[in-house]
């Protein structure tokens, strides 16, 4: 029996290999949609929230449209 035999076919390698290959698996395409999501963030200019950072812009630009909207019709004050 050599050296080799014995470590391939030990319980901790035949683990370590199953984790190893369990990673790849389900790893990769972990890493890939994170880095994606990641990417989109910071083209937004605000990783931590760049959903909220959508949010923001909507609601500026619609208070933007009333305050126009209120200088070129003023409201009716009682």
């Amino acid at each position: 029996m050599s050296i080799v035999s014995s470590i391939t076919e030990s319980p901790l390698f035949l683990n370590l290999v199953s984790y190893f290959l369990w990673f790849l698996i389900l790893g990769t395409p972990l890493v890939i949609f994170f880095t994606v999501i990641y990417c989109a963030a910071k083209g937004t200019g605000n990783v931590a929230g760049f959903i909220i950072d959508r949010t923001t812009k909507r609601v500026r630009s619609y208070q933007q449209q009333q305050r126009k909207r209120d200088k070129i019709d003023p409201p009716i004050e009682a």
